[in-house]
């Protein structure tokens, strides 16, 4: 089984108040071994997606950690399939969380290289984001993500 060392403190911090679930997702692409499930938490409210100028409706964002691979996302939930930031490198200090962003995985384009950040600030509570924005530059245009609300996990 692959080693479990490079979670974010902020999944970690989820994982351990929320629970972890076993849901199926996109960016677990390692070949290696049995599939170590991701972290998903939802997070539940407002947001907004924006997809080279134009709106895509957004029903809600889920945040990942692959263990396998090491991959982080935040996904944009849309109507017919989702919209995730994908990187590795994370930083948490105190709520204040950042994740920036090498590339886009999109429902059609599969992952395509990207540049940007997502900045989240998570309440003391560590039960609901305050704020979340994710700004990513790709090829094909700019992508943009904000959303807010409470944080759980599907159990």
């Amino acid at each position: 089984m692959p080693p479990r060392s490079r979670l974010p403190a902020f999944a970690l911090a989820a994982a351990l108040a929320l629970g972890a679930s076993a849901a199926l997702a996109q960016d677990d692409d390692s070949d290696d071994g049995p599939a170590v499930p991701p972290i998903v938490v939802s997070i539940q409210g407002s947001c907004t997606l924006t997809v080279a100028g134009q709106d895509v409706p957004c029903r809600g964002v889920a945040y990942m950690v692959f263990p396998s691979n090491g991959r982080i996302d935040f996904t944009a939930i849309t109507e017919t399939a989702g919209w995730s930031f994908s990187g590795e490198q994370d930083d948490n200090e105190d709520g204040q969380y950042a994740l920036e962003i090498d590339s886009i995985l999109g429902p059609s384009a599969g992952r395509v290289d990207a540049e940007g950040e997502c900045d989240m600030v998570v309440a003391g509570d560590r039960r609901t984001v305050q704020s979340l924005e994710c700004r990513a530059q790709t090829e094909d245009g700019d992508l943009v993500l904000k959303a807010s609300g409470a944080i759980s996990t599907d159990d």
